[in-house]
This record gives C-alpha cells, sequence and structure tokens, in this order.
C-alpha cells in the first residue's frame, strides 16, 4: 500500500559525528606539511585534529598569541584573507 506524501519516515534531526569541509591552503606550504608528517609516521589529519583540539583548548590570550605569531611569520598584518 504506498503511503501518503504527507506521511514520511522521520529524519535523524541530529548532526553527524563527522562533516568533511574544505579548506584551500598554499601549495607549497601543505606539501612541507605532508612530507613532515610522512617522515614521523604521522597522519597529516590526525595532526591537523590535534592543532584544532589545541587551538579549542587554549585561552583567548594564548589563541591572540599564536594569531600574532602567524601574521608575523606570514606578513600578513591586515586581516587574514583565508
Amino acid at each position: 500500500m504506498p503511503r501518503a506524501k504527507g506521511n514520511r519516515s522521520p529524519k535523524p534531526s541530529a548532526k553527524p559525528k563527522t562533516i568533511q569541509r574544505t579548506y584551500r591552503f598554499n601549495t607549497v606550504l601543505f606539501d612541507a606539511f605532508e612530507d613532515d608528517c610522512a617522515r614521523y609516521l604521522s597522519n597529516p589529519k590526525r595532526v591537523i585534529e590535534a592543532l584544532i583540539r589545541h587551538w579549542l583548548d587554549a585561552n583567548s590570550g594564548q589563541r591572540a598569541a599564536i594569531a600574532e605569531r602567524h601574521r608575523e611569520w606570514a606578513g600578513t598584518l591586515d586581516d587574514d584573507e583565508d
């Protein structure tokens, strides 16, 4: 027996446990990162996850210091373009 149009099975409303996002990186920088991960037998995905967790565990002062160091290293004292 066919279902009525409004009688669909409910879809779960919870967010998925994982999500895939796309970010753009400088090719030379990311190639060097992947080479370094391979040298130390680390999965780049795990290293990125660890860096994200480190960022989230940091207090606002530590985040500001990390951001300032990156701006100095990258030579961008304006706003972040990515």
